[in-house]
C-alpha cells in the first residue's frame, strides 16, 4: 500500500500530461480531467498521513500539481493554461525543489531513504554518510533541472515526435548517467568525503559498519586477517579480511590469522571511540596483541574518513651529514676493533644491538673482529699531565687496560666507537677512553689539506684507518640531539691525520624498538647494519642509505609523543615527577 501511495503522484502526472496532449491544451476540455487527478492526488495525501508514509517526492510531486490544479481554476487564460502546457516541466520542478530545498532547512536530503537501507544504522547517523548523500542530493537537483530545460526545447516541428523527444531525452539522461553515476559515485566518495569520526554505541555496531569504511588509501598496500576475543559485556568471536583495498568481517574464527587481538569488549569499544589512548592501553596490558603487532601501528588509520585524519606532521627524516666518508679498497678492511662505551648489556642496549649485527656481517665478509666493553676494563682519568708528550713518548703514566687498548686501537684497520647519548654526547667511560688515547698522537703541530692544526700521527707507518661511530637515543630527532657528540667525532675525523670517519650510525626513538608494534622497524635495523659491516669490508665503504635508515623513526612526532608519555606514565616516574610540580 505504501509503495502505491509513494508512486501514485508520478502516475497521475504522467496521466495529466497525456490527457492534457490528447485535449490540444484545451482548457475547457482538460478542466475536469485536472480536477478528478487532484482530488485523487489529495486523497492520495490523506492516506500517506493515515499510513504515516514519509517520502519526499510524494509531498514535493503531490504539491506542484495540486498548486497548478489552483492556477488552472484561478487563472484560466495565463498560468493555468502554461501549467495545462507544460504538465513535465511541472514534474521536474516538483523534483527539483525536494532535492534542492530539504538540506536547506537541515532536512535529510532525499537520497537518504534509498541509501540507507544498504548500510548499517551506525554509518547512516555519521556525518560523512550525510555529506556523500548531499553530494549526491545536489547532483541529482541537477539533473532535475536540466530535466526542466530539456523538456522546453523545441526539437522538431511536429508537436508529437517534439513531445516523445522532450519527454524521453531527459528520463534517458537520468537513466544513462544519473543511475550509473550513483551508484558508483558512494564509493570513490567514502575515500574522499571526510567527517567528524563515528561515536559506536556497541562493538556490534563497530564491527559492521567497519567494512564500509575502510580508508582505501592507507589501506591499499594491506593484506591481512585479525582475529577478535573479546569477552566482557559483549563477548565476540570474529575477524577482519583486509586484502586489495576491500574489508570483509565473519563471525568465528579464522585458521590462520596473521594477528589476534584479545580484549574486554568496553576498552575495545572505548579504544574505537577514541575515549582511551590504544598505545597506553597496550602498555599497560590491558589488552593483548599476539602475532603480528606490527599492524596496530596503522590499524587505526585503515577505518579513518579521509579529512577526519588529522594532518600529522611527519617526523622529518634526518639530514644527511656534510661530511665526506672514507672509501677504502675493496677487501683493505681485515682487522676491525670494537670499543663499547655503553653500560647496558646486549639484552638492554639499542646500541650494542646495532653493533652486533653490525659486527655478524663483517664476520661473515671475512673480517677479524675484537669487542671490548669498556665498563669492564680498568681505565684511570687523563691527568693532563702531558708525560705521554714529554718524558715518555708514547706512553702514559697509568699502567692499566688502556696500554692494551691503544695497541689495539692504532693496529686495527677499522674502529668502531659506541656509545649510547648521555646527555648530549658520549658516556663517562667513552670520554676517558676517547682523553686516553693521546699518547697515540705527536704534540707538534701539523696544518692539514683542510688548513685545520691538527697533531702528527706518532705511528704513520701503519697506515690509513677507519671508523664508525654508533650511538642511540630516546629522542626522535638526531638534530639538536646528538649534535656534542657528532661535533666531537667529526673534530676527531678531521684532526687526525690518518684516521678517518667512514660511518655513522645514530638510531633515533631507540626505546620504541622493543615494543611488538615496531618488530619491523627493529628487523630493518638489524639487516641494514648486517649488511653495512659487509659492505665495509667487501667494498670499503657504507652506503649513506643504511645510515639514514637507522635514524628515520618512521612515525609522527605526535604518535612518537603520545607512546613516548604513556610508556613514562606506566612506570609512574612522569606521573610522579608531575605531581610535585606546583601548577601555574
Amino acid at each position: 500500500m505504501k509503495k502505491i501511495i509513494k508512486l501514485f503522484p508520478f502516475v497521475a502526472v504522467i496521466a495529466l500530461n497525456v490527457l492534457a496532449e490528447g485535449s490540444g491544451f484545451r482548457m475547457r476540455n482538460t478542466m475536469p480531467f485536472v480536477l478528478i487527478i487532484v482530488g485523487l492526488i489529495s486523497v492520495n495525501l490523506i492516506l500517506s498521513f493515515i499510513f504515516k508514509v514519509k517520502n519526499y517526492f510524494l509531498y514535493g510531486l503531490s504539491g506542484v500539481a495540486i498548486l497548478g490544479a489552483l492556477a488552472v481554476i484561478i487563472f484560466p487564460s495565463s498560468i493555468g493554461q502554461l501549467y495545462i502546457e507544460n504538465v513535465i516541466v511541472g514534474l521536474y520542478l516538483g523534483l527539483f525543489i525536494v532535492a534542492f530545498f530539504p538540506p536547506l532547512f537541515k532536512l535529510d536530503p532525499f537520497t537518504f531513504e534509498y541509501s540507507k537501507k544498504d548500510y548499517p544504522e551506525a554509518v547512516t547517523k555519521g556525518e560523512q554518510f550525510l555529506n556523500i548523500n548531499l553530494i549526491l542530493n545536489y547532483f541529482w537537483a541537477v539533473l532535475f533541472a536540466l530535466g526542466m530545460v530539456l523538456t522546453v526545447i523545441t526539437y522538431h516541428p511536429d508537436k508529437a515526435i517534439n513531445s516523445i523527444i522532450a519527454t524521453l531525452l531527459p528520463i534517458a539522461i537520468q537513466i544513462v548517467i544519473g543511475i550509473p553515476v550513483t551508484a558508483k559515485l558512494p564509493n570513490y566518495l567514502m575515500q574522499k568525503v571526510g567527517g567528524t569520526p563515528i561515536v559506536f554505541q556497541s562493538v556490534e555496531d563497530l564491527f559492521a559498519s567497519m567494512p564500509f569504511g575502510l580508508n582505501k588509501e592507507n589501506a591499499k598496500d594491506e593484506n591481512t586477517v585479525v582475529q577478535f576475543y573479546l569477552t566482557g559485556k559483549e563477548p565476540t568471536i570474529g575477524y577482519f579480511i583486509i586484502s586489495n583495498q576491500k574489508c570483509t568481517y565473519e563471525e568465528g574464527e579464522h585458521p590462520n590469522p596473521k594477528t589476534t587481538i584479545k580484549s574486554d569488549s568496553e576498552l575495545w569499544l572505548k579504544i574505537s571511540n577514541n575515549e582511551v589512548s590504544g598505545e597506553k592501553a597496550f602498555i599497560n596490558k590491558e589488552y593483548q596483541i599476539e602475532g603480528d603487532a606490527t599492524l596496530m601501528l596503522n590499524f587505526a588509520s585503515y577505518f579513518e574518513p579521509p579529512k577526519a585524519k588529522k594532518k600529522q606532521k611527519k617526523q622529518k627524516k634526518s639530514k644527511a651529514t656534510k661530511v665526506e666518508y672514507k672509501t677504502f679498497e675493496p677487501n683493505k678492511i681485515k682487522n676491525i676493533v670494537v670499543f663499547d662505551g655503553g653500560y647496558r648489556n646486549n639484552k638492554f642496549s639499542k646500541t650494542t644491538f646495532m653493533v652486533n649485527n653490525f659486527i655478524d656481517g663483517a664476520k661473515k665478509a671475512g673480517a677479524n673482529v675484537e669487542y671490548f666493553k669498556l665498563k669492564d676494563y680498568n681505565i684511570k682519568d687523563c691527568t693532563g699531565c702531558y708525560t705521554c708528550w714529554t718524558k715518555t713518548p708514547g706512553e702514559c703514566i697509568f699502567k692499566d687496560d688502556m696500554t692494551m687498548f691503544r695497541k689495539k686501537y692504532r693496529e686495527a684497520n677499522l674502529i668502531v666507537f659506541a656509545t649510547p647519548l648521555y646527555i648530549f654526547n658520549v658516556t663517562g667511560i667513552m670520554k676517558t677512553f676517547m682523553d686516553r688515547l693521546l699518547p697515540i698522537m705527536k704534540p707538534y703541530m701539523l696544518t692539514n689539506e683542510n688548513g685545520d692544526t691538527v697533531h702528527p700521527d706518532r705511528f704513520p707507518e701503519k697506515g690509513e684507518q677507519g671508523f664508525i661511530v654508533f650511538s642511540a637515543a630516546g629522542f626522535p630527532e638526531v638534530e639538536h640531539n646528538f649534535d656534542g657528540l657528532t661535533g666531537m667525532y667529526h673534530c676527531w675525523n678531521s684532526h687526525s691525520e690518518n684516521l678517518h670517519l667512514t660511518g655513522e650510525f645514530y638510531l633515533t626513538a631507540a626505546e620504541m624498538i622493543v615494543q611488538p608494534v615496531y618488530a619491523e622497524r627493529k628487523k630493518m635495523i638489524a639487516e641494514v647494519c648486517n649488511k653495512a659491516g659487509k659492505q665495509i669490508v667487501e667494498e670499503g665503504k657504507i652506503d649513506k642509505e643504511y645510515m639514514q635508515a637507522v635514524q628515520d623513526p618512521n612515525v609522527s612526532k605526535e604518535v612518537f609523543d603520545t607512546q613516548a608519555d604513556a610508556f613514562w606514565e606506566s612506570l609512574d616516574g612522569k606521573k610522579s615527577y608531575l605531581s610535585s610540580i606546583k601548577k601555574i
